[in-house]
């Protein structure tokens, strides 16, 4: 992996997944990180006056002012093998992630996902919600209350559903490998019958298949709510990122269900990683 992408709205929660993102770079040897805002502003009325030409400016400049002063405060925590670049334009959020994933060959990208009020969780919760579905590289989302520390405990989270077929392991296996930390496989099912059903026990043998190799904790259980379940397990085992695997159905949908976002992104101090089946981690 050699490039992240933070984006910021210059929020503590913003700059907070920044320094988050500089942690992580100086632990598994990431040698450039880039910043990017955008101030694309939003208009839901084609009776709304545009923003005059002086005003982008401003807005330019603006961004540009903070941006520098991010970036020299990590700086100040970053080692000097670490390139902090800063860029802003107008372009709505995920247009320009998506941009900059395809010219700068960026292999991560970082958002911090908790706003303190109403309207912070909506507009964030829309942008990690965008992203999460069309982000083409690994997406991890990082709360205000993330520790900046070293990871040494992930867990990854499964549905027990076509493992074998959407389970991106080695994307997964080298991010945890260059990491050095240790690997626990969490799947949370409603009712404990269902870990006995003939489907889930060859889904957990596909599973162990593909993960005995890492020497992984396996843990099934079982919990009415699966949020609850899973940070019910990240608080017992001491867990410090979640990875999840996004998909069209399933898993997928019921982790971004609105009562599920809300309890793992404003009620949860531990960062999700998103992979995909089809990305790479070098």
């Amino acid at each position: 992996m050699k490039t992240i992408l933070v984006a910021t709205d210059f929020s503590e929660t913003a700059s907070h997944a920044a320094y988050y993102a500089v942690s992580m770079a100086m632990q598994i040897g990431i040698p450039r990180i880039i910043l990017y805002h955008s101030y694309d502003i939003p208009y839901t009325s084609s009776d709304l006056p545009l923003p005059e030409p002086d005003n982008i400016q401003q807005l330019h400049e603006k961004s540009v002012e903070f941006l520098e002063y991010l970036k020299n405060d990590l700086l100040t925590v970053s080692s000097r093998q670490i390139r902090i670049e800063a860029h802003t334009n107008e372009y709505p959020l995920v247009l320009a992630i998506e941009t900059f994933i395809e010219k700068e060959d960026i292999e991560l990208v970082v958002m911090g996902t908790t706003g303190k009020s109403r309207i912070e969780k909506i507009l964030v919760g829309s942008n990690c919600l965008s992203l999460a579905k069309e982000c083409t590289v690994p997406l991890l989302l990082v709360p205000f209350e993330a520790p900046v520390e070293r990871i040494k405990r992930v867990a990854l989270a499964t549905d027990l559903k076509e493992v074998a077929e959407i389970s991106p392991v080695m994307a997964i296996k080298n991010f945890v490998h260059t990491l050095q930390a240790k690997l626990f496989i969490l799947n949370v099912e409603h009712n404990e019958s269902d870990h006995y059903s003939p489907d889930i026990i060859a889904q957990q043998t596909a599973l162990h298949k593909l993960w005995d190799s890492e020497n992984p904790e396996y843990h099934f259980t079982d919990h009415k709510d699966c949020a609850a379940g899973i940070m019910d397990f990240v608080e017992e085992k001491d867990i410090q990122l979640v990875i999840a695997i996004p998909k069209k159905y399933s898993f997928f949908q019921s982790l971004f269900h609105r009562s599920i976002t809300e309890k793992l992104a404003y009620h949860s101090h531990i960062p999700l990683l998103f992979i995909r089946k089809t990305e790479l981690i070098d």
